[in-house]
């Protein structure tokens, strides 16, 4: 998810000159690796570093860092530690090294990066955000209090009421999509009304402040996604300064919105003896009446915008599935056919495709993981909360933590031709099966609490578009997917869709 370390003009320029001092002086390419130390641990291989950078130098020059890492595991071996400017780290690869981190020692790697970055944008405290910050108590709490709503059961109310809104929504979509279309002004929309009625009972036509909010949230979404030497020489930060105070003003106009259209005057009437119909009311009364001072109003505020604000990650994933499927006619072909197989209801008429069918259309299933896997995005950092090891190898505490998933998502030692897109390599025996070594999502108490929602709206609107259209590309557009991260710009694609001849009743 994460493009962290593009390097500015500016501090390239500095790296440079900084390089060529450091090469006069002594040698690079040496590698620093210990011999056992006590506990039979060993300390990581790590190249030579530079000062001051350490060794950023070492991820210039790749579209995604993650490419780096795999450079250096080729030369250094799994655990390679790097000094990034003054940040300590290590870029962990190997399933079997990576599901240590995540789960067998998991408790022990489950804060994240303080970077300077990240307490500006969210209100001069990382601990604010639900994503970004330290594991705690509190932070089981708001993602317990999160579960029953990001993780709906089927043939649960939550289940049914969160796909008649996937379906209602779709259909609104496929409405306005017809023809050649920039469809991301759409489609985020769409996906944001989704959140926004499941999590807070609430849905906004033709609302020019809806629109707004959306394309600030956008822009948020991007910003996280993008790296900046500044996050590991925080000296740089003010050549910064002017772009992240757009960023916060952003968020004040997302936290207006939030007030104005989606808290209204809930938080003064709601008492406690009222049931909560939706996670906005869950915030409320917790904040309101219940027994952990330290939840604030602030702080269930920055909860519920994180979550609403999840529906930036899915729009730009699913824009991301139809540049793939665009220049894969069989795979919507065969997407197309499942799709109207599941839903034929006799006398040559089709029901709408829904949610409740996923089961039943693995292959479909299987597109949207095999797009999860092609792009491979960043698994959140960790950072050790205390010295631990992997693999026979010493971290220490507060060391920060890469976890290559590039590498899961693209080795050929785990997958036949890795480049090719192939959804029917998650099909086996007719049913969809996710590899063991595929973690896309994480893994343990920091596995990412959004997963089932991406997988049911993401299934839900990507269904219904192939039902009704099928997907052309559009002379002289570049269909290229970037790779590491979900974010694009949101002036992105066209798509040519051309309408089906079928005709559904439901």
């Amino acid at each position: 998810m994460f493009e962290y370390l593009l390097l500015t003009q500016l501090t390239l320029i500095f790296f440079t000159l900084v390089t060529i001092f450091a090469f006069v002086v002594r040698r690079t390419n040496k590698i620093i690796d210990n011999e056992e130390i006590s506990g039979g641990l060993r300390d990581p291989p790590q190249p030579m570093k530079l000062p001051l950078i350490g060794h950023l130098h070492l991820l210039a020059g790749y579209k995604i860092p993650y490419q780096a890492f795999g450079v250096l595991r080729k030369k250094y071996g799994d655990i390679v530690a790097l000094k990034l400017g003054n940040v300590q780290s290590l870029v962990v690869s190997g399933h079997q090294n990576i599901r240590e981190i995540l789960v067998t020692k998991g408790y022990r790697f489950d804060s994240r990066p303080n970077f300077e970055r990240y307490r500006m944008l969210f209100n001069g405290n990382k601990e604010n955000s639900l994503a970004f910050c330290d594991w705690s108590d509190r932070h089981k709490f708001k993602r317990d209090m999160l579960k029953i709503h990001s993780f709906p059961r089927a043939f649960t109310n939550k289940f049914e009421s969160l796909e008649t809104i996937i379906s209602n929504e779709a259909k609104n979509l496929v409405s306005q999509i017809e023809g050649t279309t920039r469809i991301k002004p759409f489609l985020v929309e769409t996906v944001c009304n989704v959140f926004t009625d499941h999590f807070c009972s609430k849905t906004f036509r033709k609302n020019e402040a809806f629109t707004h909010m959306v394309e600030s949230f956008d822009e948020i979404f991007y910003e996280i996604n993008q790296g900046y030497a500044a996050d590991f020489l925080p000296f740089l930060l003010p050549f910064h300064t002017n772009h992240l105070e757009k960023i916060n003003n952003l968020a004040r106009e997302v936290r207006k919105f939030v007030l104005e259209y989606i808290i209204e005057d809930r938080y003064e009437t709601l008492t406690a003896e009222d049931e909560p119909q939706d996670y906005v009311e869950c915030l409320i009364k917790q904040v309101r009446y219940g027994q952990d001072l330290d939840f604030s109003w602030n702080t269930a505020l920055f909860a519920l915008e994180d979550v609403v604000g999840g529906h930036c990650a899915i729009t730009n994933f699913l824009i991301k599935v139809l540049a793939y499927l665009v220049k894969e006619p069989l795979v919507q072909k065969k997407i197309q056919e499942e799709i109207d197989a599941v839903t034929y209801l006799g006398d040559n008429k089709w029901r709408t495709v829904a949610i409740s069918d996923r089961n039943k259309m693995p292959f479909t299933e299987g597109t949207i993981f095999e797009a999860i896997r092609m792009i491979a995005s960043a698994i959140v950092p960790r950072v050790s909360n205390q010295d631990s090891s992997v693999n026979g190898y010493r971290i220490k505490k507060d060391t920060l933590i890469f976890l290559d998933n590039y590498d899961l998502s693209m080795s050929e030692e785990l997958w036949d031709e890795p480049h090719k897109f192939k959804p029917e390599r998650f099909i086996v025996n007719g049913h969809f099966v996710k590899p063991n070594h595929f973690l896309p999502f994480g893994g343990g108490r920091r596995g990412c609490m959004g997963y089932k929602m991406v997988q049911l709206v993401g299934f839900g609107m990507l269904a219904n578009i192939m039902q009704y259209f099928t997907v052309l590309p559009v002379s002289f557009e570049d269909y290229t997917v970037p790779v590491g991260s979900l974010a694009l710009p949101f002036d992105t694609y066209s798509f040519n869709f051309i309408k089906r001849q079928i005709d559904t009743v439901i």
